[in-house]
């Protein structure tokens, strides 16, 4: 369910002391908004002092795309865009024969719906400061950068978490449009990570200015390490002292 709270667990009466940065948090594919905010914990609570978190669910359901395990959550599998190589297959999941993982598809549907779903959450909760995106939803932030004005506007820094290039030919044509970015970035990759490759991950950091881009390299897999909290505080005190 998306969710506009307050994340950052202080009082109405300390947050009044000093403005905090608003943070647009997007999932991955397969995970929801409650998904992304349990798997952030460590972040959000190295960030309270300085950041409002703001989740929000993708709107397209990819229920049965993966099996659901021995002690699987209760989330709903959401997805910002899927692969319309799977429709043609009419593959809807991971075990159907020509089932096209998203991060590999080079055609996607349901982007416009995504970014309609955005505008409306930014503007009943933004403006945003700052985006934070895991996985598809790292592509999807970049791409939102792309699309809409008022967001590429108000955003003053990104971090993307094993996120990847885009591969559909007219989400890449409107990210040339408009990147490179100039907002301070911070690009999230992990060594062992099986499903994004490190030059996939690159490649979407390049949409980046080069002057305002950093990086932060784990010996994990596919996910938000626990190791970023701290460093990603760091990074962040650095670019306030900056003139964020």
């Amino acid at each position: 369910m998306s969710t506009g709270a307050r994340d950052d667990g202080e009082t109405a009466a300390s947050a009044t002391a000093r403005a905090k940065f608003r943070v647009l948090c997007l999932h991955g594919f397969a995970q929801d908004a409650a998904t992304f905010r349990a798997k952030t914990g460590a972040v959000r609570k190295q960030l309270r002092g300085t950041c409002e978190f703001y989740f929000v669910d993708a709107p397209h359901d990819v229920s049965g795309a993966f099996e659901r395990g021995v002690g699987a959550s209760d989330a709903s599998p959401r997805a910002w865009f899927t692969s319309a190589e799977n429709a043609r297959a009419n593959a809807n999941a991971s075990t159907d024969e020509g089932w096209t993982r998203p991060a590999m598809s080079r055609e996607y549907i349901g982007w416009d719906e995504s970014l309609d779903v955005l505008r409306a959450f930014q503007a009943s909760h933004g403006p945003f400061d700052g985006v934070l995106g895991f996985s598809q939803g790292s592509t999807a932030a970049a791409a939102a950068l792309a699309d809409d004005d008022e967001l590429r506007a108000s955003v003053k820094f990104v971090v993307l978490v094993a996120g990847f290039e885009p591969r559909d030919a007219r989400m890449v044509a409107n990210m040339n449009a408009t990147s490179p970015f100039s907002m301070p970035s911070l690009h999230v990759h992990g060594d062992k990570d099986a499903l994004i490759t490190r030059e996939r991950a690159s490649e979407l950091a390049a949409r980046f200015d080069s002057t305002r881009r950093e990086f932060f390299f784990h010996d994990g897999s596919h996910g938000v390490p626990t190791s970023l909290a701290k460093f990603i505080k760091g990074w962040l005190a650095r670019e306030i002292e900056r003139g964020l």
